[in-house]
């Protein structure tokens, strides 16, 4: 037991509801010792009932709280963390998340060659729902996400998911702190994977293992809106900030040729009516894609153009 490295695991939480309250469930049942393992949950300037929830929550010691007086966004709400933390290993988890007893443990394995930095765990859907197609494409499609590169395999940067994520604390110190310019939603967690991986490009790997159940009950509607804006947005600073993973993160399909005859609104038009046909999850790519690139055609003022 005092070989164990010690754990810190961070949750950012803004108005997290019932699967928040489900997630320090679960983490309250982590099988680790409490002397090596601190949990710190931030909230982030929740405007529903979290403050006053973990407030009245009877929690062990090694959990500790700490309260944003406003909504800040994920980047500097895991800062926060990243700032208090004491972990040699540190554990980035989702407030909407659930683990299992041997999570820690799982991710303690998975981490603990010489050669790898970070880990990237398996992600999967609410077992007690039914899945949607957007469900199946973001759990089971077996061509998405780190799964198809095996256990013991580098990965690119483009799946290391932050949302269940270990990484080593001496690492954390070399790539710095998240990217606080990235507000609202998404950029600042690939931004942050980007780093870690040109420090080091065989240290990123994946563990099927080190799961924890997503409650993720969003439409594809929500999930396409969100999608539109952050290519407006947040997308469009990651590319200029990033010019050399272009190719990496799908920027050359924004004005390119092959881009405008794919993503235009005729395809989208037929690419629609053969999913109300033949609904298969796989044209949920499609969707995901077509809203990303028709965000970044079309910046929010303030945010300019891609150019490369």
């Amino acid at each position: 037991m005092n070989n164990k490295p010690y754990i810190s695991i961070i949750v950012p939480v803004f108005n997290g509801g019932d699967p928040f309250h489900d997630c320090v469930s679960s983490l309250l049942k982590i099988d680790f010792p409490n002397n090596k393992l601190q949990v710190v949950l931030i909230d982030d300037g929740s405007t529903d009932n979290t403050a006053q929830w973990l407030n009245e929550q009877k929690l062990p010691s090694n959990f500790e709280i700490i309260t944003h007086d406003e909504n800040t966004g994920r980047a500097s709400a895991r800062n926060s963390g990243l700032k208090f933390v004491r972990g040699d290993i540190i554990i980035f988890l989702d407030a909407d998340m659930v683990v299992k007893p041997d999570f820690v443990e799982q991710h303690v394995m998975a981490i603990s060659k010489s050669e790898v930095v970070a880990v990237s765990g398996l992600l999967i859907s609410d077992p007690g729902q039914q899945k949607t197609n957007l469900q199946y494409y973001l759990f089971e499609y077996r061509k998405r996400g780190a799964k198809q590169f095996g256990e013991n395999n580098p990965i690119p940067f483009n799946y290391l998911i932050t949302g269940n994520m270990s990484v080593k604390r001496k690492v954390v110190n070399e790539c710095g702190l998240f990217d606080e310019k990235y507000i609202g939603y998404g950029g600042e967690d690939t931004d942050y994977a980007i780093r870690l991986w040109e420090l080091y490009p065989n240290g990123l790997r994946f563990s099927s293992k080190a799961t924890s159940i997503h409650y993720h009950n969003e439409t594809i509607d929500d999930l396409l809106i969100k999608m539109k804006k952050y290519g407006s947005t947040n997308y469009l600073r990651l590319l200029k900030r990033h010019p050399k993973h272009v190719n990496a993160l799908a920027g050359n399909w924004i004005y390119s040729l092959k881009g405008y005859l794919v993503f235009n609104t005729v395809v989208k038009w037929v690419v629609t009516t053969v999913f109300f046909i033949i609904p298969l999850s796989y044209f949920v790519r499609y969707f995901i894609a077509y809203s990303l690139i028709m965000g970044a055609r079309n910046p929010v003022e303030g945010i300019p153009k891609f150019d490369k």
